[in-house]
């Protein structure tokens, strides 16, 4: 009788907590998502929050794009924030998330966030801070170059014309040893 009681509560235990964190999945699915921009964008270790266009670049900046391309590595880092705005009445919470990041439905990472997020209840907001890092000159090697081009032009802000950028997000909740996930859910921004 006394193993039963135990089975018995360990069983109400985890299904009180797997309608928590259901509950807490949902809410992170009905927040309200933006684009909140870019911070600490580099170029082959070169930060581009000062340079406005190629003319700010300094010598030692140059030769170090210079030596990037004719070693055939330009890697190019920066932070893709989001800002998440929970609107229920129950915090949103979730285990991790995956992300896809597109420029001109031209997929450049994909990526796991493997930190837990938590979105205060009842117009609390949170900024999830997604850190892309990529190697340029490989993406130039594709068929999709000429996005990629554009999307990197714009970040130096030389580009003639707008880059449409998506992120995707796929938020995922541990129940029982399990990974359970959403589908994706897509934001826009034009830069």
């Amino acid at each position: 009788m006394k193993i039963k009681s135990i089975i018995l509560l360990i069983v109400t235990f985890l299904s009180l907590s797997s309608c928590d964190t259901l509950s807490q999945l949902a809410s992170f699915v009905n927040c309200k998502y933006e684009f909140a921009g870019l911070s600490n964008p580099s170029v082959a270790g070169i930060s581009l929050n000062d340079i406005q266009n190629v003319n700010n670049l300094n010598a030692v900046s140059m030769l170090k794009l210079t030596a990037g391309i004719i070693s055939g590595s330009l890697p190019l880092t920066t932070t893709v924030n989001v800002k998440a705005t929970n609107p229920n009445a129950t915090v949103a919470q979730i285990a991790g998330l995956d992300w896809a990041i597109d420029v001109d439905k031209t997929n450049l990472l994909t990526g796991y966030f493997d930190k837990q997020v938590s979105v205060p209840a009842n117009g609390g907001q949170t900024n999830i801070p997604f850190i892309m890092q990529m190697d340029v000159m490989q993406m130039f090697k594709g068929e999709s170059k000429d996005n990629i081009f554009r999307f990197v032009n714009n970040l130096l802000n030389t580009g003639q014309s707008s880059s449409n950028v998506s992120i995707r997000i796929k938020p995922t909740v541990m129940i029982g040893g399990q990974k359970l996930s959403t589908g994706f859910i897509t934001l826009n921004k034009s830069i």
